[in-house]
């Protein structure tokens, strides 16, 4: 009995029968229209068929990119699509692994919300509140049933997980908690860049506040020490998209993104919710903004109550404290202003005005941060720290109540998907468009970057009469074999990028161009750069095509599987220790 009436048991209860609500739509049969959810779930498709292929980690997705294929997973945050692809290993099609990851999301963003909170204020009614908060804001909706942006879903179930290991660090700074803090930020890390960069001021301040607090040095040391090993997990991911971006157009096509999508104060105070684009301006605006108008009112709340916490030496707030208030700890005052200074710098960063816009110019570190609104997410996490600093220090429950029933209404609307779409498994295995949103990934050896379909054959002979016959093609692999009695010229119609080498017979192949043989008719329709050529000799012979890890990869590969094991055993010896 003492466990059912534990008020732990009894938060964590009602967080998962909320979500029951929240999650509802994500049952219905089918898709469902969104912004990114196609993109993301053919990611998830081509992650699965590189591992099924061999390839670990995945590099190369065998049809993006007019099935050309495409490098996207050398640059690209792997955790949710190695997740997506895990599940669909298990037995569900990729639209469910896609619809279950999303609720998984939502539902451990609350629970790592709620330890949190929990760590910090030691009363699971204040973090039940804070958790609530986190997940029940409208920014969290968009991300599941209009943007559907599996990525940002993922870091920020991460993002209070990473809070709560610092928070423990704080109090006992041991290897069990240096390792935990390591692995939940890689985590963050590898979900997805944008929410990662984000953060790090944030939580840089955060544990400038904790090491201030607990007067220890050795807390930022150990706070370092997890910073590396969290990068040494990471590494697979960010030291190519690091040291290789120079091979595909990522930076000339994100070029001053940021510019279109600025928003004004009464679209973060309310703005009708809906399931379209972020179109340039602020006037026709298809999506919604606001922070929630529950949210505000929590904002506004918790700033009455640190007024009458620092305020009480006066007799009658003093008098209103004393009988209606509790009075707040010294550290949970200092975080109190410390997030509400971060809801405020973030919302002047997102505002459209001409001093936002020069700031941001000028300011070369932000650009990186291609959508300004993005910081909404940090907003919600703010958010649901002051509410559980408000519900820790207002004595009446029925504030308390107010504050729950407001959440649930005032996000009652946003638990819907827009239109429901079917697609099977093949589609998504055959996907042939780009799965991101200017085609970023493309690599540089190629003159265009757009998705055509003037690729319908893989392999085409230009010059000559060779026959091409036993095609087999893998992700990372493609062999055939040729027969001509003339030398002969072929086009590969695979993109080229460092690390795919070609073999003729067991050997490695260099094709000499002949410039007779160079010769092609004009192809207007379709650009043919950076493919494979082969200038075929007379005869039979074999070729493979295999794309393998560059000196760098290979590298990060082998110190991320070095970093990652590390904290396995740490936590493992600790365990039986």
């Amino acid at each position: 009995m003492r466990f059912w009436y534990n008020p732990n048991f009894i938060a964590i209860f009602f967080l998962l029968f909320f979500s029951i609500f929240a999650l509802k739509s994500l049952t219905k049969p089918g898709f469902y229209t969104s912004h990114d959810g196609e993109t993301h779930t053919a990611r998830i498709a081509q992650y699965y068929q590189a591992l099924k292929d061999g390839q670990f980690p995945p590099r190369w997705a065998k049809t993006l990119s007019s099935g050309l294929g495409s490098p996207i997973f050398v640059y690209i945050y792997p955790l949710p699509y190695l997740a997506g692809a895990l599940i669909h290993m298990l037995g569900a099609n990729f639209v469910n692994s896609f619809k279950i990851l999303m609720a998984l999301s939502f539902i451990a963003s609350g629970l790592f919300a709620y330890l949190w909170l929990l760590e910090v204020f030691k009363s699971p009614k204040s973090a039940f509140l804070g958790a609530l908060t986190y997940t029940w804001v409208p920014y969290r909706f968009a991300l599941i049933y209009v943007r559907a942006s599996i990525s940002e879903s993922f870091a920020y179930t991460f993002l209070p997980f990473l809070l709560l290991s610092l928070t423990k660090l704080a109090k006992k700074t041991n290897l069990k908690w240096t390792a935990l803090s390591a692995l939940s930020l890689a985590l963050l890390m590898l979900s997805q860049n944008l929410v990662a960069y984000m953060a790090i001021p944030l939580i840089c301040a955060y544990v400038l506040i904790l090491a201030i607090w607990q007067k220890s040095a050795k807390y930022l040391i150990y706070v370092f020490i997890s910073a590396i090993w969290a990068f040494g997990i990471s590494a697979v991911t960010y030291l190519p998209a690091l040291f290789e971006r120079n091979y595909i157009h990522f930076d000339q096509l994100f070029k001053d993104v940021y510019n279109a999508h600025f928003v004004t104060l009464t679209q973060l105070v309310h703005s009708p919710w809906g399931y379209g684009f972020d179109l340039p301006g602020t006037v026709n605006d298809q999506i919604s903004f606001q922070i929630g108008l529950a949210h505000i009112l929590i904002i506004f709340i918790s700033l009455f109550v640190l007024f009458i916490a620092i305020a009480a030496r006066f007799s009658m707030v003093k008098f209103l404290q004393d009988n209606f208030f509790e009075k707040p700890k010294s550290q949970e005052k200092i975080l109190a202003i410390f997030f509400l200074l971060v809801i405020a710098l973030s919302i002047l960063l997102m505002l459209e005005t001409r001093q936002t816009h020069l700031f941001w110019k000028n300011f070369k570190l932000l650009q990186i941060i291609d959508i300004p609104w993005r910081l909404l997410g940090i907003i919600a996490l703010s958010t649901s720290f002051l509410a559980s600093f408000a519900a820790k220090n207002i004595r009446s429950g029925l504030v308390f109540l107010f504050l729950v029933s407001a959440i649930l209404i005032a996000n009652r609307h946003h638990l819907n998907i827009n239109e429901a779409k079917f697609y099977d498994d093949e589609f998504f295995l055959n996907y042939r468009g780009s799965a991101t949103q200017f085609n970023e990934f493309t690599p540089k050896s190629r003159s265009s970057v757009g998705v055509t379909d003037q690729f319908p054959q893989r392999i085409e002979v230009v010059r000559g009469d060779a026959k091409i016959s036993d095609i087999n093609q893998k992700s990372n692999a493609l062999t055939f074999k040729t027969e001509s009695t003339q030398v002969s010229r072929l086009l590969v119609n695979v993109a080229t990028f460092p690390g795919w080498q070609v073999f003729a017979d067991n050997k490695k192949f260099e094709s000499v161009d002949d410039p007779i043989l160079f010769r092609e008719l004009y192809r207007p329709d379709r650009d043919n750069t950076g493919l494979f050529y082969f200038i075929v000799p007379t005869g039979n012979h074999t070729f493979n095509l295999k794309f393998t890890e560059t000196k760098l990869r290979y590298f990060a590969d082998l110190l991320s599987l070095a970093s990652f094991t590390a904290v396995i055993l740490a936590l493992a010896k600790l365990k039986k220790s």
